[in-house]
C-alpha cells in the first residue's frame, strides 16, 4: 500500500483540481478508495476514446472518439 504522501500525490496528478489539503484531512484507505475510484474511471474513458499521435505536436497525443457498438 502506498503511503498518505504518495496517494495524495498520485491522486493530485489525475485529478488536478484535488487540492493536497483537503486530501490531507481523509485516512490512508479512504484515499486509497478514492485512487482506485479514479483509476476505474480514466480506464472507461481510455475504452471510450482512442490515442492517436498528434503530427503538428512532437510526443504529444490526441484522444479521437471511438464508434462503439451499440
Amino acid at each position: 500500500m502506498m503511503s498518505k504522501v504518495k496517494l495524495i500525490e498520485r491522486i493530485s496528478q489525475m485529478n488536478r483540481t484535488a487540492r493536497a489539503e483537503f486530501l490531507a484531512e481523509f485516512n490512508e484507505a479512504e484515499l486509497q478508495q478514492y485512487l482506485a475510484n479514479l483509476e476505474t474511471v480514466w480506464a472507461d474513458f481510455q475504452q471510450q476514446f482512442y490515442r492517436t499521435p498528434d503530427s503538428d505536436v512532437i510526443g504529444s497525443e490526441r484522444y479521437e472518439p471511438a464508434l462503439m457498438a451499440g
